[in-house]
C-alpha cells in the first residue's frame, strides 16, 4: 500500500535524481573500493541536502572567476538568514568533468529544513544565482556511529523535514571500517516506509546505494525493512549492510594512486573521482499518519541504533546448515585458551545436526533436526529471516585471474601496489620440504576468478603487516593435503568474500589449521575431512562434516 504512494513523494527533483545517476550521463567514477559510483548530476546547487559548515557548491555561467561573491542562505521556517563570502574558483565538476566556475561555501548554522541561497557579486544588489527554498534542506549535523558493535541512543534527536516532506537523518561512520549491519528507529516518531522509500546521499551528492559492478551497470545497495507494526509509536527500523572499507582506506593512504587531491578533495591524485564513505545523508519518504511530515523540523525523538557484525555467528547458511560426521562450533577468545560455548549457528531456513556433531552455542533456524547421537548445547530459536548483503568487488584492486597453488606452480609473492616489488616468495617456518607455496603479502586486497589450493601445496598468507582480503568471484576449492597458511592468526586479519554462486569447498585434514573469515551468501559451502577452523563462515547452503571442528572467534563480535 505504501510503495505507491512512495514514488509520488519523491518528488520531480529526487526522481529526477535517482534516473540520472542510474543512467550515469558521465563517466564513471574508476578508483579504488566504494569509488566506481554513477557521478552525481549536473546542478546549480551540490550537495541540495547537507548540514551546517559542510561545503555546498553553486554553478552559473554567470560567474566570474577570481571575484568575491556574497552568499545569503534564508530559512523558510523561521526567515532567518545568514551571510558568507567566498571567490569563485574554476575547477573540474563532479557531475561531467568539465573545468567550470563555482563557488564553495559553507553552511551557516540555520534552522533545519528548507532554505533558500542567494548568491550576489561583491557590492552589487542583483543576485546571480538563485535557489529555491523547494531546491535545498539544511540537515542535522551527523551521528557519530562507534566502531564498536552494540546498541546506543540519541535522546532528543531532531530530523529536518524537506519542503517534499523527505525527512533526512545524517551519519559520521568514520569510525567504521569493518563489515557492519546497522539497524536505525525512531523511538516516538511514527514513521512509516519501506525500502522503495529509502536513499542514501552523501555530502557530495553522490547517491550512495548504487555501485558500478564489473559489467558496468549499477548495482543497488542492500536495504531492508522487516515487517512493521502499524500501532507502535516508533518508526518502522531500517536494517542496511554495510560492506568493508579497509580496502577503501588502504587505498586512500597517503602516496597512494587513489590518496586525495589536496587541492580539492572532490577527486583522487590519479584523476578520479573520490567519493566519501564516512558522511552520509540518509532520506527517508515516509508517512505519519498517512500524511506526509510537515517541512521544517521533526519533534524531538531517541535515535535508537545498533550496530553488530556480519560475522555474528559461527556458521550461518542462508538457507541450511547441516553438521555431521562428528563436526563440532563451539567459541574462543586467543589462540590456545579454552573453548566457550559461543560457537552459534544460524540459518533462515533448517538446522540439521546428525551422527553426533555438536553445536556448542546457540541454534536459530526456522525449524531444527537433531538427531539422538547429535546436540545443541544452548536455546534453539526460531527466528527471524535476515537478509544477506551482496558482494561488490573493488574496482583498482590487483586482478590475480585464477589463483591455482598445486604442485607445478610458480613459487611467487604477490603484494599490493607500491608495497614492494613482486618476487618469490619466502616458505613459511615449519614448512615442509617438497610443498609448493604462493605468498600473498598484507596489508592489501586482491581480486582472484578462482581459488585453488591442492595436493603438496600451500597458499601463505603473509598478514604480518595488515590485513589480506580475497574476493573471488569463481569457486574456491582446497583439497587433499592443501592448506592456507596465515602469519597472524587473528582472523579479523584474513578474509575471503566470494561474489559468486560458485561454491566453495574447504577439504581439511586432522592437521588442518585455518585462520579467517568466509562470507559466500550464494554458494553452498563444504567444510569437511576434519581439521580446526578458526573465525567465522557465512554460506547459503553451509555444510560441516569429517570432525571439521569450527571455532568462533568471539572478538567478531566487537563486545
Amino acid at each position: 500500500m505504501r510503495v505507491s504512494r512512495a514514488g509520488s513523494r519523491w518528488g520531480t527533483s529526487a526522481t529526477a535524481l535517482v534516473t540520472v545517476m542510474v543512467v550515469g550521463l558521465a563517466r564513471n567514477a574508476a578508483a579504488g573500493c566504494g569509488c566506481q559510483k554513477p557521478p552525481p548530476p549536473v546542478a546549480e546547487v551540490r550537495p541540495n541536502v547537507t548540514y551546517a559548515g559542510a561545503p555546498v557548491t553553486l554553478f552559473s555561467a554567470s560567474l566570474v572567476e577570481g571575484e568575491d561573491y556574497d552568499v545569503t542562505f534564508t530559512s523558510s521556517a523561521t526567515g532567518d538568514d545568514t551571510t558568507v563570502s567566498a571567490r569563485v574558483v574554476n575547477r573540474r565538476d563532479l557531475g561531467d568533468d568539465v573545468f567550470k566556475n563555482q563557488l564553495v561555501v559553507p553552511v551557516p548554522a540555520l534552522p533545519l529544513g528548507p532554505a533558500a541561497i542567494v548568491a550576489r557579486q561583491a557590492g552589487r544588489t542583483s543576485p546571480g544565482i538563485r535557489i529555491q527554498d523547494a531546491d535545498f534542506t539544511v540537515a542535522p549535523a551527523p551521528v557519530a556511529v562507534p566502531g564498536q558493535y552494540g546498541e546506543w541512543r540519541v535522546p532528543g534527536y531532531r530530523a529536518a523535514v524537506g519542503k517534499d516532506g523527505v525527512v533526512y537523518v545524517t551519519l559520521d561512520l568514520t569510525g567504521t571500517t569493518e563489515p557492519l549491519v546497522f539497524e536505525a528507529r525512531a523511538l516516538g516518531y511514527p514513521l512509516r516506509f519501506t525500502n522503495q522509500d529509502i536513499i542514501f546521499r552523501n555530502a557530495q551528492g553522490f547517491l550512495m546505494q548504487l555501485l558500478v559492478g564489473v559489467d558496468g551497470e549499477p548495482v543497488p545497495g542492500m536495504f531492508v525493512v522487516p515487517a512493521s507494526d502499524p500501532s507502535s509509536s516508533d518508526s518502522d527500523t531500517l536494517r542496511y549492510s554495510r560492506h568493508e572499507f579497509s580496502t577503501y582506506f588502504l587505498q586512500h593512504a597517503e602516496r597512494q594512486p587513489h590518496a586525495v587531491d589536496p587541492t580539492d578533495p572532490n577527486w583522487h591524485l590519479d584523476g578520479s573521482r573520490h567519493v566519501d564513505h564516512n558522511h552520509l545523508i540518509l532520506a527517508i519518504a515516509g508517512q505519519l499518519g498517512h500524511q506526509r511530515p510537515d517541512p521544517g523540523t521533526t519533534p524531538a525523538f531517541d535515535l535508537g541504533v545498533t550496530t553488530y557484525s556480519l560475522f555474528h555467528q559461527g556458521l550461518v547458511g542462508v538457507s541450511s546448515v547441516t553438521m555431521s560426521g562428528r563436526a563440532l562450533t563451539d567459541g574462543y577468545d586467543t589462540a590456545g585458551s579454552p573453548p566457550t560455548p559461543d560457537g552459534d549457528v544460524f540459518s533462515n531456513g533448517m538446522v540439521s545436526v546428525h551422527d553426533h556433531a555438536k553445536i556448542e552455542g546457540d541454534a536459530t533456524g526456522a525449524g531444527f533436526d537433531v538427531a539422538r547421537d547429535a546436540a545443541v548445547s544452548g536455546s534453539r530459536t526460531i527466528g527471524t529471516p535476515l537478509s544477506f548483503m551482496e558482494i561488490k568487488v573493488p574496482a583498482g584492486i590487483p586482478d590475480l585471474g585464477k589463483l591455482t597453488v598445486e604442485p607445478g606452480s610458480p613459487e611467487v609473492a604477490d603484494r599490493a601496489p607500491n608495497r614492494g616489488k613482486r618476487g618469490k616468495g619466502t616458505k613459511p617456518s615449519g614448512g615442509r620440504k617438497g610443498r609448493r607455496q604462493r605468498t600473498l603479502v598484507g596489508p592489501g586486497s586482491f581480486l582472484v576468478s578462482d581459488l585453488t589450493v591442492a595436493g603438496r601445496s600451500t597458499l601463505f598468507v603473509d598478514n604480518s603487516a595488515g590485513p589480506v582480503t580475497l574476493y573471488v568471484t569463481g569457486r574456491v576449492t582446497v583439497k587433499g593435503t592443501g592448506r592456507i597458511v596465515v602469519a597472524d592468526p587473528n582472523p579479523e586479519k584474513f578474509a575471503v568474500y566470494v561474489a559468486s554462486d560458485q561454491p566453495v569447498t574447504f577439504g581439511g585434514s586432522a592437521a588442518t589449521r585455518f585462520y579467517g573469515v568466509l562470507y559466500a551468501p550464494r554458494s553452498t559451502v563444504d567444510i569437511m575431512g576434519g581439521g580446526q577452523w578458526y573465525g567465522a563462515f557465512v554460506g547459503n547452503a553451509l555444510r560441516a562434516a569429517g570432525r571439521s571442528n569450527v571455532h568462533y572467534y568471539r572478538a567478531l563480535k566487537g563486545r
